[in-house]
């Protein structure tokens, strides 16, 4: 198993679990033939496109360190025959607690811009005047997969009423919640969360039209990925006033349009950070090397990450 990149300059726990399942892990030395003679390969940000994945003439399975699976051309590796695996639920519980961090610092309007000093001269009901209890507020999650669950659990266990948006079935029959189409759910949500994978279908779904239908003041929190927003709209939307805030986990890129209001007093980002813990990273190490290899030794398994 050759790892193109990893998370740590460190591969030893990689290459200790690669070794108790019988294998062999080495970061890859940059050279063709390092690739050419690969069975399977790891990585976290090396894009595997079309031409890459040309020079994997023995490899049968990519693994990605990680969840989402956009840095591989997936249609090209079927084609090849290789199958892709990712590792899901790793870290549910840290990022479901950074997304309702997020809100709750835009909601309460807390934050690294707080001024401390300042808040100890002002009378409380005027440091608090903008603040609402949280019964009276309704959320919307936008997706109901591992993370999207355990948002909604924080939620209602706060007294917030929340909607949310969704095919599985599991939702509808939650007592808690409401299943609502999505037009319904942004009209009447303070707070909005993206929880839904990133693919060609919802790459920038929440744009210009859907922002139409928000309410006024409505708090925007996305920590999936960056690219399901259009985030020129949603930029321009913040700063007329159709956004009360945003929060996003994400590494943005210097011409990002969220970018230029990182100094904006209702806009909060962490550089993709929601997903950590000293646990869930050494759990993403070993079970990305794990699938990859119970991947490449059961055919079945490989079919079914084919079809996903």
């Amino acid at each position: 198993m050759v790892a193109l990149d990893t998370l740590l300059d460190d591969v030893a726990l990689e290459a200790v679990t690669a070794e108790d399942l019988g294998w062999r892990l080495r970061p890859w030395d940059g050279s063709e033939t390092d690739l050419e003679s690969a069975d399977a390969v790891v990585h976290v940000r090396t894009r595997i496109d079309g031409r890459l994945i040309g020079r994997l003439k023995s490899c049968t399975v990519i693994g990605r360190f990680g969840t989402g699976l956009d840095s591989v051309d997936c249609q090209a590796a079927a084609a090849a025959g290789i199958s892709v695996v990712s590792v899901r639920d790793y870290c549910t519980a840290e990022l479901a607690a950074h997304t309702v961090g997020l809100a709750l610092t835009l909601f309460l309007r807390l934050g690294p811009r707080h001024d401390n000093a300042a808040g100890q001269t002002l009378s409380w009901n005027r440091y608090i005047a903008a603040n609402r209890r949280s019964g009276d507020t309704t959320a919307l999650v936008i997706g109901y997969g591992a993370i999207g669950r355990r948002v909604t659990d924080a939620l209602t266990g706060l007294g917030v009423r929340t909607m949310v948006t969704t095919r599985r079935a599991g939702a509808a029959s939650d007592p808690r919640v409401e299943a609502v189409d999505l037009g319904t759910g942004l009209a009447r949500a303070d707070i909005i969360f993206i929880q839904r994978e990133l693919s060609a279908a919802t790459h920038g779904f929440f744009g210009a039209e859907l922002l139409e239908h928000v309410r006024p003041h409505a708090i925007l929190i996305n920590t999936a990925r960056k690219d399901l927003i259009d985030q020129a709209a949603v930029a321009a939307a913040l700063r007329r006033g159709r956004l009360g805030g945003i929060g996003l986990d994400a590494k943005l890129n210097e011409d990002d349009p969220i970018a230029a209001l990182l100094d904006h007093p209702r806009v909060l980002v962490t550089p993709h950070i929601g997903w950590y813990s000293e646990r869930s990273l050494n759990e993403l190490r070993r079970r990305t090397v794990a699938n990859t290899i119970s991947a490449y030794s059961s055919p079945l398994i490989r079919r079914q990450e084919q079809e996903i």
